[in-house]
């Protein structure tokens, strides 16, 4: 059987809302805030038990900035929250003067999360999928969504996809993008994996203790003890006996998080394929914990401690909008009247068939010449019709799924970034409805000098990095 057909049948309202935000991660909780404290009765709805998104549930313990241009408005707020519950490392550089990480703890990322939307009057719907839309007329209804109870309508004025994988402007029939033109393959996958009880060696790491590892390494193989790529080719110890690479994910704890792995060749859209990603990259994630464990120094007595719970995707649909951020823009640093987020981040391309190639050639002199021009302040900007779904004149979308080539979305799709098209997305849902005109019909220049003025408002946390410490 190929098909099979769904009978008609009534499905009950859960609730009317007049904005409802599909998908709680870094975009999807700064668009709900906004458009609550514009005044919009708004509902987030969220498949997982928390909020967060992929800082949580992939392990995405990291804030990565070249020069904090990007950093803005609701992200001040949050970053300020995780802080003061203590989940917030302190910023060091990670290969080059200019490029900061800063590292946060992902259990305390639900609970800011939790406060900020609270304060702002958001409602909230966990273990609930948004599985399908509401269209009539050119204009979405509201979403359908599966629930503990069964399937649920729940209508809305405007909806905001945030889901990540443009799942709710696929379902209401918007034009999309996948892969690089010739193959539907995502970015490289990552199975993030965290160690616990680690003691780094004083100091840092010698060259030849990284060289006995090494050693170690190519002796484990040809003895068939691992047969993981990214362990037979070295990946397993440029991502632990490395003292430039990500440690612990908050101040005095003795974790790692390690990120050596990569999946290959992944259509994230196929759910077969998808389900491979996950196996194959759990399968990763344990040869490098064994490894580390019998090899590394300062892992001796460490252990695996978890994996993520959603291996990490950092692409699947690029929705189509009324404008496109290309990778010219990424790369040129184009600026926009109405743009509505700034990206100060590498074009930061996990190459989806190789092991080995890095997703970002730092020595390339292109890039190294972008690199510079970012350190110095240099940005784009993602205009207003980025989150503007082209065919349907209510429906948003944020994230790292907004309307953008290739090229552009791998600069743009880290966590601030995300928050900042989410905050544009729900400002412009509640603006929309303030003045009666559908978004698509809301003039961006209003959107433009409102979200300046509510970014202005907020105190920013730091005037760089280094004031975390």
């Amino acid at each position: 059987m190929d098909t099979f057909m769904e009978p008609s049948r009534r499905i009950p309202v859960l609730g009317e809302f007049d904005v409802v935000v599909c998908g709680a991660g870094a975009a999807g909780c700064a668009a709900s805030i906004a458009a609550a404290r514009h005044g919009a009765r708004t509902l987030v709805i969220e498949r997982d038990g928390f909020l967060g998104g992929a800082t949580v549930s992939q392990l995405v313990g990291h804030v990565l900035s070249t020069n904090g241009v990007d950093f803005q408005g609701i992200w001040h707020e949050w970053i300020a929250q995780v802080r003061e519950r203590g989940g917030v490392s302190a910023p060091d550089l990670i290969g080059a003067p200019g490029l900061f990480r800063l590292g946060v703890d992902p259990e305390v990322v639900k609970y800011a999360w939790d406060d900020l939307l609270s304060v702002a009057g958001v409602e909230i719907l966990h273990h609930a999928w948004c599985s399908d839309c509401m269209v009539e007329d050119g204009l979405v209804r509201g979403v359908i969504v599966e629930t503990k109870a069964g399937r649920r309508a729940i209508c809305a004025k405007r909806v905001i996809d945030c889901t990540g994988d443009g799942a709710v402007c696929a379902a209401a029939g918007v034009q999309w993008e996948q892969g690089d033109g010739t193959n539907p393959w995502s970015q490289a996958l990552t199975k993030v994996f965290r160690m616990g009880n680690v003691r780094w060696p004083e100091g840092g790491y010698r060259p030849e203790q990284i060289t006995q590892a090494r050693k170690a390494l190519k002796q484990a193989v040809a003895r068939g003890e691992f047969d993981s790529p990214v362990v037979a080719n070295g990946r397993v110890i440029t991502y632990s006996a490395n003292n430039n690479v990500h440690r612990s994910v908050a101040p005095h704890r003795t974790e790692m998080n390690v990120f050596s792995s990569r999946v290959l060749h992944v259509n994230t859209l196929d759910p077969w394929d998808f389900t491979r990603a996950e196996r194959e990259g759990r399968e990763q994630a344990w040869q490098c914990a064994e490894f580390i464990k019998r090899h590394v120094p300062g892992f001796e007595s460490s252990y695996l401690l978890d994996t993520n719970q959603h291996v990490g995707v950092r692409d699947t649909r690029r929705i189509k909008g009324r404008t496109t951020v290309t990778a010219d823009d990424a790369w040129h640093f184009r600026k926009h009247a109405h743009g509505i987020a700034k990206s100060s981040w590498d074009i930061d391309m996990w190459p989806a068939d190789s092991y080995d190639a890095p997703a970002v050639p730092r020595e390339d002199p292109v890039y190294k010449r972008r690199i510079e021009q970012m350190k110095h302040g240099e940005y784009f900007d993602i205009p207003y019709g980025c989150i503007v779904a082209a065919d349907l004149d209510n429906l948003l979308v944020a994230g790292r799924c907004v309307s953008a080539e290739r090229g552009a979305q791998a600069s743009l799709r880290i966590q601030q970034t995300c928050q900042s098209t989410g905050q544009a997305a729900g400002t412009a849902a509640a603006l929309s409805l303030q003045e009666d005109v559908t978004p698509a019909e809301l003039e961006p220049s209003r959107l433009v000098d409102q979200l300046a003025a509510d970014r202005a408002a907020v105190t920013p946390v730091l005037a760089t990095l280094r004031d975390l410490t």
